[in-house]
């Protein structure tokens, strides 16, 4: 895979994180449990495109700050889903 390819789609992921996140908080805040789903639906297509880069791009995409960050922030987010639902309880 190519540099550009690989950075646009590290691109792609984090913005789809972004928005995923940004529906985790506003789901926090109003309770709302659809949204929450529809955020982690989000969430797995992130998973999704970032195992299919690492699957195209190899060490390369593994090697990259981008591709690291986001696969970080997407195992914290599923772990602020699982704590928020435990808290609720």
């Amino acid at each position: 895979m190519e540099k550009q390819m690989l950075h646009q789609q590290l691109e792609l992921a984090t913005q789809q994180f972004t928005d995923a996140y940004e529906l985790i908080q506003q789901a926090k805040t109003s309770g709302n449990e659809e949204e929450l789903m529809q955020a982690q639906n989000q969430l797995l297509q992130v998973d999704h495109l970032l195992k299919e880069t690492q699957y195209q791009a190899g060490q390369d995409a593994l090697d990259n700050p981008q591709f690291q960050q986001t696969f970080e922030k997407l195992h914290n987010a599923r772990q602020e889903i699982e704590t928020y639902r435990q808290n609720k309880q």
